[in-house]
């Protein structure tokens, strides 16, 4: 029989929405569905009361986990751009010189990009002077594609004036408050693992119930999980072949 362990809180939020509403007919034509409605009931309660910081997306760990990724890859597009300008014999002086004075600015060495990222986030706003400053500078340098450093910069800046937001964000929510929502997000999986074994005890004892039974209540939230299951393993994935480029 399968089992749920990576739901999130935002999966538990749509799937228990989806259990009372479409799944509802189906959930309470068990015993132990009928037994467990003001259970599940009190939990998407207490999940959707959440802060929506907590609720309402990726986790917030693996949300600035990814706009990091982002801002890093930029970073290093950025660096290794300026670094070819000025190893490729003939460019122009006066390119070079730009080339220089964006590398300067925005990524002096490759250490900066392994910062953390409150100091990421204060260092964009410095960026975004620079971006104004330095905006002939980085048009002078085009990228494959079309464009310019400069549209890579811009990006590069907005990323980081991102991770200041999730960070606020994230201080908004207090460390008391995430630790409830884990504990709470661990007991709902758990409540939903014991009914699932409980329907199908009782559909063993009872031929009147659908065949399906299992299906028709926890169907979408199988699928939650295998989505769930498959994004961990890609940010996975992304964040490993971001270290070994870094390497």
């Amino acid at each position: 029989m399968r089992s749920f362990s990576v739901l999130n809180l935002t999966d538990l939020s749509v799937g228990l929405a989806d259990l009372f509403t479409k799944r509802h007919a189906a959930l309470t034509s068990t015993k132990a569905g009928v037994g467990q409605v003001d259970v599940l009931a009190y939990q998407q309660k207490a999940i959707d009361a959440l802060p929506k910081a907590l609720v309402g997306g990726k986790p917030m760990s693996e949300e600035l986990a990814s706009k990091d990724d982002e801002h890093d890859g930029l970073g290093l597009g950025i660096w290794h751009m300026t670094e070819a300008y000025f190893r490729v014999p003939g460019i122009p002086p006066h390119i070079v010189d730009a080339a220089r004075r964006v590398r300067a600015a925005f990524i002096p060495t490759l250490g900066a990009l392994q910062d953390s990222y409150a100091d990421e986030a204060a260092a964009a706003n410095a960026h975004k002077e620079d971006l104004a400053k330095l905006e002939a500078d980085l048009k002078l340098l085009p990228i494959a594609g079309g464009g310019t450093l400069y549209d890579w910069a811009t990006r590069f800046v907005a990323a980081g004036q991102d991770l200041s937001v999730l960070l606020s964000k994230r201080a908004d929510v207090n460390a008391a408050t995430r630790k409830n929502a884990q504990v709470l997000r661990s007991e709902t999986v758990g409540i939903l693992n014991d009914l699932r074994r409980a329907v199908a005890r009782e559909a063993k004892r009872n031929p009147a119930l659908a065949a399906d039974i299992d299906a028709q209540i926890f169907s979408y939230l199988d699928t939650l999980e295998e989505q769930r299951i498959a994004a961990n393993r890609a940010a996975k994935a992304e964040r490993s072949k971001s270290s070994t480029n870094e390497g």
